[in-house]
């Protein structure tokens, strides 16, 4: 409703299904570089991404999602880069059914595009 105070929910569960932010130096190669993961809220991902040092890039920066089915292994856990380097990916929630149908991930998703206005988003 209009006018009433609403906490944003950019992270947390619906039903099964449980999400996460992920931060690193490297999108391509995890392990090169800098790396975080079980962030709670978008704006910790977003200062933790802001803050790798330009000097020591070893590749695409990037933010990310982990999704976690409840009772399935940390194996199974969907990851998805969506903001990656000057490009924030809305088209490739499509691949991934359990993403694009995750209120979640949309406001997710959306809250990247509010907070890093300067990304091109793409959308196809």
């Amino acid at each position: 409703m209009p006018g009433k105070n609403r906490k944003k929910r950019t992270v947390g569960e619906t039903g099964a299904l449980a999400m996460s932010f992920t931060v690193a130096e490297c999108g391509e190669f995890h392990s090169l570089g800098e790396y975080h993961e079980d962030i709670k809220t978008v704006e910790e991902a977003a200062a933790l991404y802001r803050n790798i040092p330009k000097e020591r890039m070893h590749g695409v920066p990037a933010v990310g999602i982990r999704l976690h089915k409840k009772g399935q292994p940390a194996y199974e856990d969907i990851q998805l880069d969506i903001l990656s380097g000057r490009v924030i990916d809305k088209g490739i929630l499509r691949y991934v059914p359990e993403a694009e149908s995750s209120p979640l991930v949309q406001e997710a998703v959306e809250a990247l595009i509010r907070i890093f206005p300067e990304k091109e988003v793409i959308d196809f």
